[in-house]
Formats: structure tokens, sequence, C-alpha cells
């Protein structure tokens, strides 16, 4: 078996590059799709399908195409990812006829009442029970990613809102060693949510999707997060 030259050598050194630099490309859009596909999708099930998305795109790559690689590998990381949540959800005839019925009943009631309808309404105008319905319209809900294939890029759409990173704050590299030491000691879903907000530059949203918890719970533990470390920081100066 011959052994790489060094031509090969370096060229797959720079091809390990390319994929590292663009890891944090997959967390941000695996993080962007976790709050739009089916629930029972894995955040870390998208991060490895998106990471071998990334990897295929570095490997195809021709840059004299003139596209640049970030927005290349965006669409091979987000179809790879779509890919795998469509095989996964792979959507049977009655949860399409359901839906179909759902849709329907919906639209007749909105125009008849003139207000969108509750769900007991609906049930009763299907003629089944609440709980049959909620039923039928979780399992045709999993497999709604058609939407998806369109929207562009919207994961980059960083909503922050008015939470700066403490860090960035801080001038001291003495107080900034003291509040980042304060970091490292908050719990593994604290730490987490830092990570997602400030590294891969996450909404709430999205995290909000990936730790399990509503938008506003999100927003309330990073306010809390800050504010300990401001107190933090006012105590130092």
């Amino acid at each position: 078996m011959s052994r790489p030259n060094d031509y090969q050598r370096a060229e797959r050194a720079e091809l390990n590059k390319l994929i590292t630099e663009h890891l944090p490309l997959v967390s941000r859009i695996a993080g962007y799709l976790k709050a739009r596909v089916p629930r029972f999708i894995e955040y870390d099930d998208m991060v490895q399908i998106g990471t071998l998305g990334l990897m295929t795109a570095a490997e195809s790559y021709k840059a004299e195409t003139g596209v640049e690689f970030k927005d290349y590998a965006k669409q091979r990381i987000k179809g790879a990812i779509l890919d795998e949540v469509r095989r996964m959800s792979s959507m049977s005839r009655l949860a399409i006829k359901n839906s179909q019925l759902h849709s329907k009943a919906e639209h007749q009631l909105a125009n008849d009442l003139g207000a969108k309808p509750t769900s007991q309404q609906v049930a009763d105008h299907l003629g089944i029970s609440i709980d049959e319905y909620e039923n039928q319209r979780t399992h045709a809900d999993r497999f709604r990613t058609e939407d998806l294939d369109s929207d562009e890029g919207g994961f980059e759409d960083k909503q922050l809102g008015s939470e700066p990173n403490p860090l960035s704050l801080i001038e001291d590299e003495q107080l900034k060693e003291l509040v980042a030491d304060k970091i490292s000691q908050l719990d593994d879903r604290k730490r987490l949510v830092m990570s997602l907000y400030y590294v891969d530059e996450m909404n709430m949203k999205e995290i909000g999707a990936i730790i399990g918890v509503k938008e506003a719970r999100v927003s309330q533990i990073l306010s809390a997060i800050v504010s300990d470390l401001k107190a933090v920081v006012a105590l130092e100066t």
C-alpha cells in the first residue's frame, strides 16, 4: 500500500481545518431547526447528522464555482438534517387524511365563528372526543417539515434581546477571571444556556427547544445569571 505523499497530507490537513472551523455552523443550524422540527427529533442527533453534511460539503466543495464555502456548507448541513428528519418521520396515509380533515374543519369553523376555533370546537365538529382529536393532531404534527425547505438561512437572524455578554463589559483582567470562574461554577443547565446564547449565538426560542422549556423561561434563566454576575462585579469594584 502506498503511503500518502506531502501533497496528500497537506490536502487532508486543509480539509480537516475547513471542517473544524465550520463546526459552530452545524450547532447553529441544528439549534435553529430544533425549534421547528418535531419534538421527538433529538438535538444531538441533528448535530451528528449535520456534521456528516459538513464533512461531505468539505470533500465536494469546488472553490472555482465562486460560491463561498460557508454558503455551500449551509445548504449541505441543512439538507442532511432535513433528509434524516424526513426519514424518521415517514407520514402515514391516515395521518395525512386526519391532517387534511383538521385543516378543513378549522377553516370552516373560523368562517362560521369569525375567530379561530378551540380544540374542543374542532373535535365536536369532527364528531370525535377531544382526546382523540389531540392524539390525531399530535401524530400529524410530528411530520411537518416541508416549510423548512424554503426557509433560507433564517438561523442567522440572531435575536439576542438586551443581555450583553458579561465578560465583554469587563476590562480588568483579574475581574474578568473572577467572573469566568463564577460561570464555571454554574450548574450544567445554566452553563449550557450561556454557551448556546453567547458562543453558538442561538436565540431564546432555539435554546428553549434544546433544553425543553419555553422561550420566556430561557429569558428568565439568562437574566438571573447576568444579574448574579453583575452583583459579583459590583462587590469587587
